[in-house]
């Protein structure tokens, strides 16, 4: 009957060893002199005695036995090196983040945006994503409200960009800028001469988004609906993209974003205007989820998109 060598039994590890005590254990496997290993963690010979004995102590076994040239490995010592290694190698990638290298990555982000979003930001966005890291996808989603604020907080979506009407709760956010509206027209429209005035706005048709992920249409109909002003609705439509081409071939207007009034000018030939009245500026934000605060892709992708757009001056009261 051949005998089997059978290791001790280790006593609970996570109420004996901690990590200095298995790095001891890897700097004297490697020396082979206790006195070396000490040198090398910084501590004294009785501190290195102390500290083996109670790695000893907490494998049931010698470890190393003293030889005239130094220390050799038990078995038991011999077994445990490798995975001991390969344990403290992975400790310490978990205690370092890993680096992002846009030039290196290939990755979808998903970014929630209405339609005035995917029309003013995107373009320039795309591009210096292109630029930077090659490898690196975009795609737009226009989940909304809840269902949004979950998406985000599972990893779904990855940022949310635009004045957005979202739940605050486990959200991080960061300005970009401040923004007006503007009203368009077609450009030889016959009731307007040279500039919107509040008989027109007040007269003539308005077309209206009635898309509900961002925070405009809101605003807009109550500010159309009060006595002030008490301007009629002649079209509601879903989405503000199909906006400008509607005024560009009827005599209705519409009050949009500045920043989209400016993109249908050249698109439809469509005329901006200053509106008859002060309208509220609005701020245009992008939003994350606090679990992903400080997930290094997210970092890179919400930098360049401050890069981008946080450095537009606010818009002036009078456009």
């Amino acid at each position: 009957m051949h005998e089997r060598y059978i290791y001790p039994m280790a006593k609970r590890l996570s109420h004996q060893v901690d990590l200095n005590l298995l790095e001891l254990f890897l700097a004297v496997y490697g020396s082979r002199n206790l006195t070396t290993a000490g040198r090398e963690l910084g501590l004294s010979q009785p501190a290195m005695s102390r500290a083996l004995a109670r790695l000893r102590d907490a494998y049931g076994d010698p470890l190393f036995v003293r030889q005239p040239h130094g220390l050799l490995p038990t078995p038991f010592a011999d077994s445990l090196n490798s995975s001991l290694h390969q344990a403290l190698d992975i400790v310490r990638w978990t205690l370092h983040t890993p680096a992002f290298i846009p030039a290196n990555e290939r990755r979808v982000f998903t970014l929630a945006m209405s339609d005035i979003s995917e029309q003013v930001f995107l373009p320039g966005l795309a591009r210096r994503v292109a630029e930077q890291a090659p490898g690196v996808h975009l795609r737009t989603s226009q989940l909304q409200g809840k269902a949004l604020r979950d998406a985000m907080a599972e990893g779904g979506v990855d940022l949310a960009i635009g004045h957005l009407r979202l739940d605050p709760e486990g959200l991080q956010a960061d300005r970009l800028f401040s923004a007006r509206y503007a009203c368009i027209a077609r450009s030889d429209h016959p009731a307007i001469n040279g500039r919107m005035t509040m008989a027109n706005f007040r007269q003539l048709g308005h077309v209206i988004s009635e898309g509900s992920m961002t925070g405009h249409a809101h605003m807009l109909e109550g500010i159309l609906a009060s006595r002030k002003v008490g301007a009629s609705v002649a079209l509601r439509v879903g989405h503000f993209l199909s906006i400008g081409r509607i005024v560009a071939q009827t005599d209705y207007i519409a009050t949009i974003p500045r920043t989209l009034a400016a993109t249908f000018e050249t698109a439809w030939g469509v005329r901006k205007y200053t509106p008859p009245m002060r309208l509220p500026a609005y701020d245009v934000s992008q939003f994350w989820h606090e679990r992903y605060a400080r997930e290094p892709g997210l970092v890179w992708l919400r930098t360049v998109i401050r890069e981008l757009f946080g450095r537009l001056p606010p818009a002036p009261a009078v456009l």
